[in-house]
């Protein structure tokens, strides 16, 4: 819903201007079908803010369907309630109290599965081709506008008055639980996901819409798993107290793959030698890129896997397409005394976090080059979203 919103209400804004119902005093409302009781000439909808409403509709209630890429609403097909379905997004409008059960529904505009499906791909698309990604390194409040480091490179966000801003959730890398935000919050070294055209140097882009937030990677040591909970207790290797345990909730939109041996010991080989300061750094090496974490712009409507942060912008490795194509693992494929290389939520509670990443067999990587998860986990982007763009 959330993905879809500004381009279905700049949609339906027409559609008020443009149609005699409803009236230009009527009110609206928006949310996703849940529920379609054709005989009682209702909808059960719940709505942007998460409340459950009851809709009514009658003989003179418009219904039209605002087809994907059609924008007058005078071409918009009429629908009749029984052809709404479950999962379809709505906006509503009426007239009088918000508070009226049910609510009388003046008009309805329905967005089917199948336009929200086509929507997000092409969305998703547009993303792949003009979306860039990296961490923050400097804010220039007077100017408005950020510093980048994508790979090795420094690129420019120039935000617009039309930009929009969403953050991501502390508990979550998941688009559609990003909540909306503004440029004041963004902070140096928070990733971010930046749509838009860049200049022909590929030194600044011009943002449309930029989602942001904070991620950690971290090298830790399986402590315990409970597989029924879904959680496993590590100890984070940067905190010297080993009594102080970190706990990492696996869930389905997290990814997790492991290294096999003779893979695990290439790494080494190379993270080892950038170490010592015998070649190109670990990020060079890599590939360069940036931490992974937040999905991107759509991975589908409520998805948030897939999509990961963290460009393959920084140098010709190969290590991120690598990771890719390793099949995936469960909790029950790990097991106490493992290392593990992770991507994860910052957390509302910073105890218990959520994994967005995770890579196990890392064990000759760590001791080879204890300082090589950012560079790693920095290549790892699933999908092929989400890199420097075009």
């Amino acid at each position: 819903m959330k993905l879809f919103g500004a381009i279905v209400l700049a949609v339906f804004a027409v559609s008020a201007q443009s149609q005699t119902a409803p009236a230009p005093a009527a009110q609206r409302t928006a949310g996703i079908v849940t529920a379609v009781n054709p005989q009682a000439n209702q909808l059960s909808v719940k709505s942007e803010k998460g409340d459950a409403l009851t809709v009514a509709a009658n003989d003179h209630t418009q219904i039209l369907h605002a087809q994907p890429g059609e924008n007058d609403p005078k071409k918009w097909a009429k629908m009749t309630l029984a052809e709404i379905s479950p999962g379809d997004e709505v906006l509503v409008y009426f007239h009088g109290s918000a508070d009226q059960k049910p609510l009388p529904a003046s008009s309805l505009v329905i967005r089917t599965k199948g336009d929200l499906s086509q929507l997000a791909q092409k969305q998703l698309d547009d993303w792949k081709k003009r979306g860039t990604t990296g961490n923050v390194t400097a804010i220039d409040s007077a100017a408005k506008t950020l510093t980048i480091k994508v790979g090795q490179k420094s690129i420019t966000v120039q935000p617009s008055e039309k930009t929009e801003y969403h953050r991501y959730s502390p508990d979550s890398a998941k688009v559609s639980d990003a909540k909306p935000g503004a440029f004041a919050e963004i902070k140096t070294g928070d990733q971010v996901n930046v749509l838009g055209d860049k200049n022909q140097e590929g030194t600044s882009v011009k943002a449309e819409s930029i989602y942001f937030g904070t991620f950690r990677q971290l090298a830790a040591t399986i402590v315990s798993i409970d597989a029924a909970t879904g959680e496993m207790k590590v100890n984070d290797l940067a905190v010297k107290d080993k009594k102080q345990l970190l706990t990492i909730r696996v869930n389905s939109d997290s990814i997790m793959k492991k290294l096999p041996d003779q893979m695990a010991t290439m790494l080494a080989r190379r993270y080892g030698v950038a170490a010592q300061g015998g070649g190109r750094s670990g990020a060079q090496a890599a590939g360069g890129g940036q931490r992974g974490g937040g999905g991107l712009p759509d991975s589908g409507p409520g998805q948030g896997g897939g999509q990961r942060g963290g460009g393959r912008a920084g140098g010709g490795g190969d290590v991120g397409p690598m990771l890719d194509r390793l099949p995936a693992v469960t909790l029950a494929d790990l097991k106490p005394k493992d290392a593990i290389m992770v991507s994860t939520t910052m957390g509302t509670d910073p105890t218990r976090v959520t994994a967005i990443m995770l890579l196990a067999g890392v064990e000759p990587i760590l001791t080879a080059a204890p300082n090589a998860t950012r560079d790693i986990m920095g290549t790892w982007n699933l999908g092929g979203g989400g890199g420097e763009g075009n």
